[in-house]
């Protein structure tokens, strides 16, 4: 992960939404901008530019 923990313990608790790719809090059933119950977990490796 990153260089502060407390930085990637607050990421870790960030659902994105499918549709509107919208950030929601950890807790929410669906999305507070489109509505839509498609929620996934932010994914918490970083990845490489090419």
């Amino acid at each position: 992960m990153g260089k502060f923990a407390e930085a990637d313990a607050a990421i870790s608790k960030i659902s994105i939404c499918r549709r509107c790719k919208s950030r929601n809090k950890a807790g929410m059933k669906k999305c507070r901008k489109c509505g839509s119950v498609y929620l996934r977990a932010k994914k918490k490796e970083i990845r490489a530019k090419k």
